[in-house]
C-alpha cells in the first residue's frame, strides 16, 4: 500500500492547480511579478536556501518547500476569491462526504478495496490481512477501518470532522443538509478514529451551549437517544476483553508507545538545530540516526503538527510562514466568529495527535481552503 508522504508525488490536482493559476494570474493587477521581489520575500527565500542547505536529503527538502509554497499561494488566492469558493463549496462538500463515507463503509462490509474506478480517485489496493492495515473490532468481532480514498483512517476521520463542523454553517436547513450531515457522522464512525470519535460526540450534544442557541426538548431528546447509540456502539467495540487504555492509545495496542517514541526522538531532533530545522520533509530520512539504540522505529512523521513543523523547518521557518499567515488572514473577521474558532480549535487539536494537516494532500488541501474562507 502506498504511503503518501514518503515520497515526491504528482497529483492530478497538481495539474489543475497549474490550470487555476494560469487562469488567476493572467490579467490579475493584485499579483504582478514585479511585486515578488521584495526584501520580505528575499529573506523568505534565504531561509528556504540555508534549510535545504542544512538537510540530509536536500531534493526531498526542495520538493517540500515547493509544496509549501504552493500551498502558501493557493491560500492567498482562496483569501481573495473567497465568497466565489463558499459557493463552490456548497456543490463540493456533498459529493466529498457522500462519496468517501459510503467508499469508506463499502470497504468495511468488502473487508478490503473496492477497486475498480476507485483506485483512480485515490483509493489504494488492501484487504483486512495487508501488512499494517488499520483495524477494529466491533462486538469481538474484527474488522477493517475506512479508508476511502485517504491513506490512512484517521486523516479521513479528521478531514470528515473539519467539513462537518463547516457544514454546520450553513443556514438553510433542508433535505440535502441533513443527508451531508449524517453522511459525514457515518463517515467518521467506520473511520474508527476513536480520537475523532470523541470529539464528534461533545460536538454533538454541546453544540447549543457553545452557540448560545436555545435547544428545543425533542431536540436534547434525539440527541440524548443518538448519543447513547454511539456510546453503546463505542462500548461494543471495546468488548469485554479490551482494555480501557487501549481505547485512548488507539487501535494498536502498542500505538501509545510508538507515539511517545517518534515524540522523544522529535525533541532529540530539535536540539540538533532549533533556529534553521533538520530540512523540510526530512523527518523519516533522519528517523533512523535519531532511534533509540537498536529498538524497532516506526517510519512515520511525529505524530504533533507543531514540533513535526519546529523539527524540520525551526524557529525562523515558522516565524517565517506565520508572518505570511498573518498578513493574509483577517483576523478582526476570524475572532468575530465563535465557529471560527471552533473550527480552528479542532485543527488544533487534531494536529496535536497526528501529522496529517502538514503531510498529507487532501488534509493540506482542505487546510488551505478552510483558512482561506473563514
Amino acid at each position: 500500500m502506498r504511503v503518501d508522504y514518503l515520497s515526491p508525488t504528482l497529483y492530478l490536482v497538481d495539474i489543475f492547480w497549474i490550470v487555476w493559476m494560469g487562469s488567476r494570474l493572467r490579467g490579475n493587477d493584485k499579483f504582478k511579478l514585479k511585486k515578488l521581489v521584495n526584501f520580505e520575500n528575499l529573506i523568505f527565500l534565504l531561509l528556504i536556501g540555508v534549510n535545504v542547505i542544512v538537510a540530509g536529503n536536500r531534493w526531498v527538502a526542495v520538493y517540500r518547500w515547493v509544496r509549501i509554497i504552493q500551498w502558501i499561494v493557493s491560500l492567498k488566492f482562496i483569501k481573495l476569491e473567497s465568497y466565489k469558493v463558499k459557493e463552490y463549496l456548497k456543490i463540493i462538500i456533498p459529493i466529498w462526504v457522500i462519496t468517501e463515507s459510503l467508499l469508506g463503509l463499502a470497504q468495511v462490509l468488502n473487508g478490503g478495496s473496492i477497486g475498480g474506478i476507485w483506485y483512480w480517485i485515490g483509493e489504494r489496493r488492501f484487504s483486512f490481512s495487508s501488512i499494517g492495515i488499520a483495524q477494529m473490532s466491533m462486538f469481538g468481532e474484527g474488522l477493517l477501518r475506512a479508508y476511502g480514498s485517504f491513506s490512512h483512517p484517521n486523516s479521513l476521520a479528521g478531514f470528515l470532522l473539519i467539513v462537518w463542523v463547516y457544514w454546520q454553517k450553513n443556514k438553510v436547513r433542508n433535505i440535502n443538509y441533513w443527508i451531508v450531515y449524517w453522511m459525514a457522522i457515518l463517515g467518521i464512525m467506520v473511520s474508527g478514529s476513536r480520537w475523532i470519535w470523541g470529539i464528534t460526540f461533545v460536538i454533538f450534544n454541546l453544540k447549543f451551549f457553545i452557540f448560545n442557541r436555545k435547544p428545543k426538548v425533542k431536540e436534547i431528546f434525539g440527541k440524548v437517544l443518538v448519543g447513547a447509540g454511539l456510546v453503546a456502539i463505542i462500548l461494543g467495540v471495546m468488548s469485554t476483553n479490551y482494555r480501557l487504555g487501549d481505547f485512548f492509545a488507539g487501535w494498536d495496542s502498542d500505538s501509545l508507545n510508538k507515539r511517545k517514541t517518534l515524540f522523544v526522538v522529535g525533541i532529540k531532533m530539535v536540539k540538533e538545530n532549533p533556529l534553521l530545522g533538520i530540512g523540510a520533509g526530512n523527518f523519516v530520512a533522519k528517523l533512523p540516526k535519531f532511534s533509540i539504540g537498536n529498538s524497532f522505529f516506526w517510519l512515520q512523521p511525529v505524530h504533533n503538527i507543531f514540533l513535526l513543523a519546529w523539527v524540520e523547518i525551526g524557529l525562523l521557518g515558522i516565524m517565517a510562514i506565520g508572518y505570511k499567515l498573518v498578513k493574509c488572514l483577517e483576523y478582526p473577521k476570524l475572532i468575530k466568529n465563535k465557529k471560527n474558532w471552533v473550527i480552528l480549535g479542532l485543527i488544533v487539536m487534531t494536529g496535536m495527535v497526528d501529522h496529517y494537516w502538514l503531510t498529507l494532500p487532501q488534509n493540506s488541501w482542505l487546510l488551505a481552503v478552510i483558512l482561506g474562507i473563514i
